[in-house]
């Protein structure tokens, strides 16, 4: 088998020993989340313009400033297209979707 990030082969090894990437399917990654598909495209549509979802996502900076700006509108506008935008996407097989990071739309 060989590593799916640097290329070198691993044999049946877990973890890369020359880059340390894991090979588990189920291992955390760092920078990716997964939340549950139905809840967080709910939670979204329903108060998007509080910014629920994007705490619940772990991304708590843009939920602090969805709270700040939610007299505004713009919020629900933008909960209600993520909320459409997370039902839309496939799953893992589990009902769940990645969340990323360095990604502003799930």
């Amino acid at each position: 088998m060989f590593c799916g990030k640097c290329g070198a082969d691993i044999g049946d090894a877990k973890y890369c020993p020359k880059c340390g990437n894991s090979n588990d399917p189920d291992a955390p990654v760092k920078g990716v989340k997964t939340v549950n598909k139905i809840a967080y495209g709910l939670i979204a549509i329903l108060i998007g313009g509080l910014g629920i979802h994007r705490f619940y996502a772990g991304k708590i900076f843009s939920g602090i400033i969805y709270i700040l700006f939610c007299w505004t509108g713009i919020p629900s506008i933008l909960g209600l297209v993520e909320g459409i935008i997370a039902l839309t996407r496939e799953d893992d097989g589990r009902g769940n979707i990645i969340v990323r990071e360095d990604s502003y739309f799930v």
